[in-house]
């Protein structure tokens, strides 16, 4: 009795040792036949009928032939001379022009030509279903030993053969075959003297997944499983021998793929090393899965089936593969005479890859791994050049009092802020088709987008009032503080460049709701009197990161974000801006206009109101509007 095998059964039936094949995927593919009987395999020995000469006779030779040694022998008639010599020649039986054919006659009967071979349609799929009417009363033996000795020396496999009614029926792949297949009707002589009909048509076979189907997969695959290297063979799967018979098992079809896949993570969480060589696959995007089911899986042999692009390797980039076999698809012969890319293009998809298409390749270079990547240092809320503390605490003050009064109800106080010829642009890196961000959009000036000079120009903002009464009509802000950054990268004694970074909170509108928003400005501050003043800015508008979403979320949790308004912290800031850059004359004019267009006074009183409070734009208004309700106001001050 054979030794018991100690190793694991997936469904009853152990695997078989191999010790043939020294390859990771070397399996034994004996199999038991589940009946009894005579097998029919391609070693067995074939009588051939065929002549033997060097050259076949033609169709209209074969026929000639056939009647002319059919045909009796001429007989001469002449007795007397008095018919001047003439023969008379016996046709035989049915004289005249024609010859008689009896029941036993050996000639062909009917049209020669009807007997001709039937052109087999050609089929997109390369699949055909071979029909034989009646086919019930011949085993299925039979059958194929017959078919196979007519088509000597091809061979073929039947798929999924199965009787039907009385009559049976099976699949073969390969237009060739099917044509010889074809060419067998009529020609096999069966025992009851009958001769047997052969039917050929295009179609797959069915593909259904059921509970018996995932037991003989189980048993197949454990057939194939290679124990000592942890390697499975599923090379030319759907030709096992153990499945063709009765199923149809096509690893190119994402169903099939997917229920193989799960039973080899049931039994084999942990395999190293997998072969799909020669199934026909076409597309891989469904093995993107392997990343997640086989974690430790190394070696993938996915040579001879049908990719054709080398970008559907990147279905597979999460696998950590260490060898890989690709030849014999479309996609290596476009590198036929580009070796050298053809390994490149793969080891970008794979970095730590030693072995491709049995070719040892040179290590990976250590920085083109992800693992081995240098880490970037950690972020620094500021950077200050030359550590120069003096510039530091001016940039941080002047910062500060700018976003207080950016962020209340009016920005006019900012007019001291800016220089007199100051320059001012905003771009936004947001598609067109968001409607959250239409208030920015049509004032974006992204020069890869903006080709138009007359509009390049449009765009920038030049001159004080200009920058301001822009920005005064953009949407109401509130800045997170402690999302900002702050970079001082040039200091001189005429001018200090200032990068920030941060978020900033868009307040709800009537067709927006609050936003979050991450913003870059970049300004350059000069002296100004006994401050400093903007001379030129540059605000850039995009999409907070997941990761600074989170951050700001779970500080709006921890505190309170105050609400917009006019505060004393705004006034003091609008005070600090206004004693940093005195006013011109010009600046006084715009803002007189500006508050007799408002209240209707006139100009000589307007003027007045502002020097009052100082040029403080909003002072002065709240100023009017108290001294009018207390008709303190002569009717001289609305003359014009």
């Amino acid at each position: 009795m054979p030794k018991k095998s100690n190793k694991p059964n997936w469904a009853g039936r152990g695997r078989v040792n191999n010790h043939e094949e020294k390859s990771y995927f070397g399996h034994d593919d004996r199999m038991s036949h589940p009946n009894d009987g005579p097998k029919f395999t391609n070693n067995k020995p074939r009588v051939s009928f065929k002549r033997t000469g060097s050259k076949q006779p033609s169709y209209s030779d074969r026929t000639r032939n056939a009647i002319l040694k059919h045909l009796d022998d001429d007989v001469s008639m002449s007795h007397s001379s008095n018919n001047n010599s003439r023969q008379t020649v016996n046709r035989g039986r049915g004289g005249g022009k024609g010859f008689g054919r009896g029941r036993n006659s050996p000639l062909p009967h009917g049209n020669l030509r009807n007997n001709r071979p039937r052109q087999v349609t050609v089929s997109d799929s390369n699949w055909y279903k071979i029909f034989i009417p009646k086919g019930q009363k011949y085993t299925k033996e039979f059958v194929i030993c017959s078919l196979t000795s007519c088509i000597a020396p091809m061979t073929f496999i039947p798929y999924m053969y199965q009787v039907v009614g009385q009559d049976s029926m099976f699949y073969v792949e390969d237009y060739r075959v099917a044509t010889q297949l074809s060419d067998c009707n009529n020609r096999i002589t069966t025992s009851d003297g009958f001769k047997m009909r052969v039917q050929v048509r295009p179609g797959l076979p069915p593909l259904e997944v059921n509970e018996a189907l995932k037991e003989r997969l189980k048993q197949a695959m454990a057939k194939r499983y290679v124990q000592e290297s942890n390697a499975l063979d599923l090379s030319k799967f759907y030709q096992d021998p153990e499945l063709a018979s009765d199923y149809w098992c096509p690893l190119a079809r994402p169903l099939m793929l997917m229920t193989v896949l799960d039973i080899v993570q049931e039994h084999i969480p942990n395999l190293e090393a997998l072969n799909l060589d020669s199934n026909r696959i076409y597309n891989i995007e469904k093995l993107s899965v392997l990343a997640t089911k086989f974690e430790k899986l190394k070696i993938l042999y996915i040579g001879d089936n049908k990719i054709k692009e080398i970008h559907y390797l990147n279905a597979l980039k999460n696998l950590h593969l260490e060898e890989l076999r690709l030849d014999g698809n479309p996609v290596v012969n476009k590198y036929k005479n580009r070796r050298d890319d053809y390994i490149s293009d793969v080891r970008k998809t794979f970095p730590k890859l030693l072995k491709l298409d049995g070719m040892d390749l040179p290590p990976p270079i250590v920085f083109d791994l992800e693992d081995q990547k240098v880490k970037l240092p950690p972020i620094q809320r500021m950077f200050i050049v030359q550590s120069n503390a003096k510039a530091q605490d001016v940039a941080t003050q002047f910062l500060h009092q700018y976003f207080i009064v950016f962020d209340s109800e009016n920005r006019q106080p900012l007019l001291n802020a800016y220089h007199e010829h100051a320059c001012f642009s905003m771009t936004v890196n947001i598609q067109q088709s968001s409607n959250k961000y239409n208030p920015y959009l049509t004032e974006s000036r992204n020069l890869k987008r903006v080709s138009d000079g007359r509009l390049r120009r449009k765009l920038l903002k030049m001159g004080r009032l200009p920058v301001v009464s822009f920005i005064s009509e953009m949407p109401r802000t509130k800045h997170d503080l402690g999302s900002f950054t702050m970079d001082l990268s040039l200091v001189t004694d005429g001018m200090m460049l200032i990068t920030v970074t941060g978020l900033f909170q868009e307040f709800q509108t009537k067709e927006n709701k609050d936003q979050l928003r991450y913003f870059n400005r970049t300004f350059i501050i000069v002296p100004e009197g006994a401050g400093f003043c903007i001379s030129n800015e540059q605000l850039h508008i995009g999409n907070p990161t997941m990761v600074q979403e989170k951050q700001f979320n779970s500080a709006a949790s921890t505190a309170a974000q105050p609400t917009p308004g006019p505060s004393t912290a705004v006034a003091v800031a609008a005070t600090a801006l206004a004693s940093a850059v005195p006013l011109t004359e010009e600046v006084k004019n715009q803002m007189t206009m500006t508050l007799s267009q408002q209240t209707n006074m006139n100009f000589e009183w307007s003027f007045k109101c502002l020097e009052e409070v100082q040029w403080h734009f909003e002072n002065a208004r709240a100023a009017f509007q108290e001294a009018y309700s207390l008709g303190k106001i002569p009717a001289t001050a609305f003359t014009k």
